[in-house]
């Protein structure tokens, strides 16, 4: 009869193992390594992202209590702080960076588009993909970070991301020093025919604007307030959805206009919940001028995201203080986001991505399927508890 895996191990099926012990041969992870080796290392970060350890002690105690099952789950014969310390701080962040990668473009390509209020702001339109562009601030001590360079909010390091609305997953991420620009790494992302992109403020730079339009994809931005845009011609505005203006454009400055000489479109949106005038630009001129609007504010849920993955996964408070310790437990925080988004999707849609890990967290050590796990979560959750009265069976006489 066949065994039931445990949890842990159904999960990291969803790892590309092969991909993974390509990239530890290409970067010599192995080199000089007896016992623990970088897939070992791997597990052992992923439990300590899942189960939520607070520091190398935690995830050696946690582990030292399942000491039985610790071959079985890939982990290794044991665990000490020591090699797990020596292992972040001196393992190349190569290996990590691009398994998190390969593991975002599988969760792309295998995770469905969920059926939600973001979809339907472009039924009827030719929008095939919808994405947000933003950067999230990590702060660290300078005390115990030093590497890190000092800017007017102290230390810290980016999350420069590409954020898939329609899916809720991250589709690329990429962690930088706090000194680095927003728009540092536009061009760098991986555009697709047929998507909208949807830019914060601090993301304005007209060689990737350029870029985006000549593979045939769209953006959303908000130009800054001494940027000049000369006026072509004024569109029709849509009455009523608080569009002041609709109009075609150009850039005034002679170097923006070298390198995007494309008319553009300015679109000005009184925002009445900020009571502020909110103006954008973008080269789609299909799409009506409430919709411009409403896709940058939908842009919204990468900011949850961000707030998600710090409060739910171990990236504000490290294990090691160097720079390399830091980056592949950020790193492996996406690889495990990914794992969560894949699992939920393929056993249980009734959960969301937060809902199914805090339920597979406090199972990985239960031979139990997945799909079962979840499915019997899910019956639960619905039926409706009728809570005993303190009354029950007594019996009131006048």
């Amino acid at each position: 009869m066949r065994q039931i895996p445990y949890v842990f191990n159904q999960l990291c099926q969803y790892l590309d193992r092969d991909y993974f012990e390509y990239l530890v041969k290409k970067y010599g992870g192995n080199k000089y390594v007896k016992s623990f080796t970088c897939w070992n290392h791997l597990l052992v970060m992923l439990w300590a992202q899942l189960t939520s350890r607070a520091s190398l002690r935690d995830i050696e105690m946690s582990l030292l209590a399942h000491s039985d099952k610790l071959y079985r789950l890939g982990l290794g014969k044991s665990v000490a702080r020591s090699t797990l310390a020596e292992a972040n701080s001196k393992r190349d962040v190569a290996i990590y960076r691009e398994m998190a990668h390969r593991m975002m473009e599988r969760a792309s390509s295998s995770v469905r588009t969920r059926k939600s209020e973001l979809r339907r702001i472009f039924d009827g339109t030719q929008v095939a993909g919808f994405f947000a562009i933003d950067s999230s601030t990590v702060h660290l001590d300078l005390g115990r970070f030093p590497w890190s360079v000092p800017q007017r909010n102290g230390g810290g390091i980016k999350l420069h991301t590409l954020y898939d609305m329609f899916k809720r997953i991250p589709a690329m991420c990429l962690v930088t020093g706090n000194e680095e620009r927003d728009q540092s790494f536009m061009e760098y992302y991986r555009y697709r025919e047929g998507c909208l992109y949807v830019f914060d403020k601090a993301y304005i730079k007209t060689c990737a604007l350029a870029k985006i339009n000549g593979c045939g994809a769209w953006f959303v931005a908000r130009p800054r307030k001494r940027m000049r845009l000369n006026e072509v011609y004024s569109r029709e505005p849509i009455v009523g959805r608080g569009i002041m203006s609709d109009k075609v454009v150009v850039f005034g400055n002679r170097v923006a206009k070298a390198a995007y000489s494309v008319p553009l479109r300015m679109v000005d949106y009184y925002c009445s919940e900020k009571n502020e005038l909110l103006r954008f630009i973008t080269n789609n001129m299909e799409l009506d001028a409430g919709t411009v609007a409403e896709a940058y504010k939908k842009r919204w849920e990468i900011e949850l995201f961000f707030k998600w993955i710090k409060q739910h996964l171990r990236i504000e408070d490290f294990f090691g203080t160097s720079a390399n310790a830091v980056s592949i437990q950020i790193y492996t925080a996406i690889t495990a986001f990914c794992i969560i988004a894949m699992a939920a999707d393929n056993h249980c849609r009734g959960f969301s991505t937060y809902e199914a890990a805090r339920i597979l967290s406090t199972c990985l050590t239960e031979k139990k399927w997945i799909q079962d796990l979840l499915a019997h979560a899910h019956e639960y959750d619905k039926q409706t508890l009728k809570w005993p009265s303190l009354f029950d069976g007594m019996l009131i006489t006048k």
